[in-house]
Order: C-alpha cells, then sequence, then structure tokens
C-alpha cells in the first residue's frame, strides 16, 4: 500500500486540495509531540498499524487525529489521541468520512481525558450513547466474605487454556450488549498485562459468571463481571463479585473501585446492596459518531452480523 494515497475515502480531491493527508507511520517525525502529554513518536508509530488508513493529519501545521480499533474491534474506531488546535473540525470530519466508508459502525470518544461542551457533540453529531458511573468499597476483604455459593467453582483463565477462553468469551457477548462486547484480541491483550487476573466461574460443566480484576499494590479493579442471562437472581453475580473481592484483597488491595452503566439498574442495585458506594466524581460518558445504528444499538446476545440472532 502506498502511504501516501488516500484508502476507501470519497472526494479525494478536495481532500487533498485542503491539505489533509492520511497519517502514516512514516509521517510521524513530522507531528507536533515534543510537549504532548500522552503519547510520543514511538507510540504514535505503534498505534498508527493498528487501523491503517483512519488517522489524518495537516503537514502544514502538524496538527492530527490518532484513530485506533475500539476496545480492539474493527468495527468500531475511537480518536485515541487528539492533537489538533484550529484545524480541529476539518480533521475530525475527514476522519468521520474516513470511518463511515471503512464500513465501521461506529466512532466513540470516552471523555475521561478530554471532557468536552456539549455544544462540541452536537456540532460534531455525537450520540451520548451511555453514562458510566462509578462505586468504590473500602472494605474488600469484608465483602470477600459475604456470599457464597457452594456448587459455584471459580478458575483462572489464562492465554493457555483457549476453550475456558472461548466459553468466557461466549458468555461475555450473551450477557452484554454488542457495542460491549469484548473481541478475542480484546481478550488476549487484557490477559498480557501482569497486573490482570481472568477468572471463570463454573457450576458442573458450564460456565456460567466470569470476572477480571486489576490489581495496583494496595488498590483494586473490578474490570468486568457477568452472570449468564438464564441464571441471574440465583446468586451467582454476589457470588463472583465476593470472589472478585476476595482475591483482590488477597493481592493487597485495601479499596476496590468498578463502573458500570447509568442504564444497568441490576448492577448497581447489586453494588449498592454489597456495600459500594458512588463516587460521582469518577463519572463519565460514552458519546459516538453513528454510521451503523443497528449494530451500535443491538440488545445483549444478539450479533448483527448474523441474520438468525
Amino acid at each position: 500500500m502506498n502511504p501516501h494515497t488516500l484508502t476507501h475515502r470519497p472526494q479525494t480531491h478536495s481532500l487533498l486540495q485542503s491539505g489533509l493527508r492520511q497519517l502514516w507511520p512514516a509521517d510521524v517525525s513530522r507531528l507536533r509531540l515534543d510537549h504532548h502529554p500522552r503519547i510520543d513518536g514511538a507510540d504514535a508509530a505503534a498505534l498508527l498499524v493498528q487501523a491503517p488508513g483512519a488517522s489524518y493529519w495537516l503537514p502544514d501545521t502538524g496538527e492530527f487525529l490518532l484513530v485506533t480499533p475500539w476496545r480492539r474491534r474493527p468495527e468500531l474506531v475511537t480518536v485515541h489521541t487528539f492533537g489538533a488546535f484550529g484545524n480541529e473540525p476539518l480533521l475530525l470530519d475527514a476522519v468521520f468520512a474516513q470511518a463511515e466508508a471503512d464500513g465501521r459502525a461506529g466512532l466513540v470518544l470516552v471523555d475521561v481525558n478530554e471532557t468536552r461542551q456539549p455544544k462540541f457533540y452536537a456540532r460534531h453529531r455525537f450520540e451520548r450513547l451511555e453514562e458510566i458511573v462509578t462505586y468504590t468499597h473500602r472494605f474488600p476483604s469484608r465483602l470477600g466474605a459475604m456470599y457464597r455459593e457452594p456448587d459455584l467453582a471459580f478458575a483462572r483463565v489464562d492465554i493457555g487454556e483457549p476453550a475456558l477462553l472461548r466459553a468466557v468469551e461466549e458468555l461475555d457477548h450473551a450477557a452484554f450488549p454488542w457495542f460491549w462486547w469484548n473481541s478475542g484480541p480484546e481478550f488476549h491483550a487484557y490477559l498480557a498485562d501482569p497486573s490482570v487476573e481472568l477468572w471463570a466461574g463454573v457450576l458442573g460443566d458450564d460456565v456460567v459468571a466470569y470476572i477480571g480484576i486489576t490489581s495496583y499494590r494496595r488498590w483494586g479493579h473490578l474490570d468486568r463481571i457477568a452472570t449468564l442471562p438464564g441464571l441471574q437472581g440465583r446468586g451467582i453475580g454476589r457470588a463472583a463479585l465476593s470472589f472478585a473481592a476476595g482475591r483482590l484483597a488477597e493481592l493487597g488491595a485495601r479499596q476496590v473501585a468498578l463502573s458500570t452503566q447509568g442504564r444497568n439498574q441490576r448492577s448497581r442495585t447489586l453494588y449498592q446492596q454489597s456495600g459500594f458506594q458512588r463516587t460521582p466524581r469518577d463519572d463519565y460518558a460514552i458519546h459516538a459518531r453513528v454510521f451503523d445504528r443497528a449494530r451500535i444499538h443491538a440488545p445483549a446476545g444478539c450479533d448483527p452480523a448474523r441474520a438468525d440472532t
């Protein structure tokens, strides 16, 4: 592929006239990264190969938008890094058009690192998909002893056990809406982090729950918790939550944090009843420029790519 040509991109001539170019690893040395707080040249070059042709820049100014897959899913992308100033709208229009032309379902923005004004999202036709609400538990060892399900066992999951990992991925897709699915590559990247543990809850011969946790010295985070939908309400989720807190306490955590979708009232009730306290200062929102509404809003257990789901 010629790194100086535009791929799958309408209105090529007008883009070239504006000075816009697709951003490739060979261009990184010309970006304005000297004082960027989040990324350096090596980082940028490594990230650009994840979604080839999705990022854009202006050679005359060094401004850029670096676009990567969201949660390592090729059907969704996100602006990983904003390096634009006066020409940000021009660059955003380019990455929107490229994402739509490439068949992406949407372009996601998470306002954790950069919270923008509502008029920014309205101007660029972003939808507010979800409010993410956060909680903290100050006594994980106590929570770890609260709930038990006698027939439920927990098995550590790693990359060397593909059948167990695949069962966890299938449960993930059954329990969460399509937009929130973890892909196989996302699970593999997650497990490559030495601070991470993934555990499957096994009932008989079936994986009926799973948890993902991250331990940071005296602080822990519950990254993901899911129960097989048909078994919800039977205490499996409580047992999984208790196991996660107990495991993090064993690893040295003195408090445990987590986040969940604001509309997920079942999970929120579970956390509140288990002693978690809200931490509104850490809440954030998920926005998306939507190109394929059927995929973005597909419900739990529904794969929009399959006609029979």
